[in-house]
């Protein structure tokens, strides 16, 4: 198994790419600790986990406050004794928002808490274990919107994952001496709450069709897409990669003005 006995924190881990995630790091042998602020459903995602054979504790976590993510890295230490892994996967959008000049500063606030300071917050205070280790993977998801290009979407989450790219670069360089390695990943469109349709939902012809046409692949991007990406970055087989980003787009990012 590529996760045997490793300690894999993942924020946002109660539904979409960090459900996705944590189900799989589970079945190649991880210890998962889900954190989040839906409690239901992240109980419900580690009593599935352990239900299968797996080892799994939610804890209630808002990434945005200091002190909610320091009882997350002293509750998971004193569970499981060290961290291996951490995903930054907890994020949030405005879709109602757009141009600056629209956008609400609350919401532009709100934004960033979670997308780029809960990330800070998480890495912070979850490095300061691996460095006693000298060993660990933070990996960030990101957006293929983080620097490549822009869209109609939200400022606030531009700009948000604009940062999250510069802090994986940063982060990298800071903690490769201790043999921690820090990568980011780019998805495209996922089939998740935020992008507005469920895996579920492309089951109907109708809307599976629509979003096929969104990337050269015919098909919109699966979370389980992004927690293979994921695995790659936390396992043993990245050992010599830090610094860097995995595109998960079904191609979008190869192609300019892409259309069918």
């Amino acid at each position: 198994m590529r996760l045997q006995n490793k300690v894999a924190v993942i924020t946002g881990g109660s539904s979409g790419m960090g459900r996705a995630t944590a189900e799989l790091f589970a079945s190649e042998g991880g210890k998962i600790v889900i954190a989040g602020r839906r409690k239901d459903l992240g109980t419900e995602v580690a009593d599935k986990i352990n239900g299968n054979g797996g080892e799994c504790i939610f804890i209630n976590t808002d990434v945005s406050v200091s002190k909610d993510v320091e009882f997350l890295v002293n509750s998971t230490i004193n569970n499981f004794g060290k961290i291996d892994v951490l995903f930054n996967n907890a994020g949030i959008n405005n879709e109602a928002q757009g141009d600056p000049h629209k956008e609400d500063e609350n919401l532009f606030d709100s934004v960033l808490n979670v997308n780029l300071k809960g990330a800070f917050l998480c890495t912070k205070y979850v490095v300061e274990n691996m460095m006693e280790n000298r060993s660990g993977s933070i990996i960030n998801n990101s957006s293929v919107l983080d620097s490549r290009a822009a869209n109609s979407s939200s400022t606030s989450y531009h700009v948000s994952k604009g940062g999250l790219a510069m802090l994986t670069k940063k982060s990298s360089l800071s903690y490769a001496k201790y043999n921690i390695r820090v990568n980011s990943i780019q998805p495209g469109a996922i089939a998740t709450e935020m992008s507005g349709v469920n895996w579920n939902d492309l089951e109907n012809e109708k809307v599976n069709q629509e979003r096929s046409k969104m990337q050269p692949i015919v098909r919109m991007g699966l979370p389980v897409d992004v927690a293979y990406a994921a695995l790659f970055f936390a396992s043993e087989e990245s050992s010599f990669i830090t610094g860097a980003s995995l595109l998960v787009d079904g191609g979008t990012s190869a192609a300019y003005n892409w259309a069918p």
